[in-house]
């Protein structure tokens, strides 16, 4: 009887520590990735850290639990300035020990879904400002199928070569940028070897890098319009959420 008494007391316990154990896993897996910081102080540490990353013309970050969602404006990636890019990411940082190394984005964004909006306007402000790869006066005209460009290439062999050239071919998006593809160069209204269009097109490609975006984004699409390239990975607006801005140097 004792032996049975104590049998029934020993399985009794154990089903109970079973219980409390799923209980406390289920509670440390629903916690957010930034367990100890709240929404707030989150949003304020990735205002700030992506402020001093890219110091745009404006910003603003909103954090609900273990998702981000970034609005910038006026970014610079290669050079160019990027009229818009947004951001909607999952959190992966789960120590409440925040940093102030801009590095730690890589770090702290576990993924992103990311969208830009690249401008006719700022590619020629671009190239208008740096006669470079061999370039100059070098002006692109978008359209919903493709682009168009022209410009004075210099070349050095035993003297400086100039050559004035129109160009034509595509923006295309691959995992690392945006690439001149399938273009085809005219001089004079002649159709050049494709030997010589390569070693052009190398000056300028990419034309846009992503390594200057220190974390992981996705971007599946590219469009295109009279005035814009839009690449695109359908980022989505948070509808809720802590929000902070960057101001200058400082999150408010």
């Amino acid at each position: 009887m004792v032996f049975n008494v104590m049998f029934h007391v020993e399985r009794r316990y154990s089903l109970f520590f079973r219980i409390v154990m799923a209980v406390l896993f289920s509670v440390i897996l629903s916690q957010p990735a930034h367990a100890g910081v709240t929404d707030s102080e989150m949003a304020s540490h990735m205002a700030y850290l992506l402020g001093e990353r890219f110091y745009p013309d404006s910003l603003s970050v909103t954090v609900k639990e273990s998702r981000a969602y970034a609005e910038m404006r006026g970014v610079t990636l290669s050079g160019i300035r990027i009229d818009s890019m947004r951001l909607d990411a999952l959190l992966a940082y789960k120590d409440a020990a925040l940093s102030d190394d801009v590095d730690s984005l890589a770090s702290l964004i576990g993924y992103s879904k990311g969208e830009l909006i690249l401008l006719e306007d700022d590619v020629n402000a671009y190239f208008d400002e740096n006669e470079q790869r061999g370039f100059s006066k070098l002006r692109f005209d978008f359209s919903p199928t493709g682009f168009k460009a022209n410009g004075v290439f210099s070349a050095e062999f035993i003297f400086t070569l100039r050559i004035r050239l129109e160009a034509r071919g595509v923006l295309e998006l691959k995992r690392d940028g945006v690439y001149l593809e399938d273009v085809a160069i005219y001089v004079e209204n002649i159709k050049q070897p494709d030997s010589l269009t390569k070693k052009i097109v190398s000056r300028v490609n990419p034309l846009l890098e992503f390594s200057d975006i220190p974390f992981k984004v996705k971007f599946d699409t590219m469009t295109m319009s009279d005035s814009s390239a839009k690449m695109s990975g359908s980022p989505e607006k948070m509808a809720d959420g802590s929000t902070a801005v960057w101001e200058g140097g400082a999150a408010q």
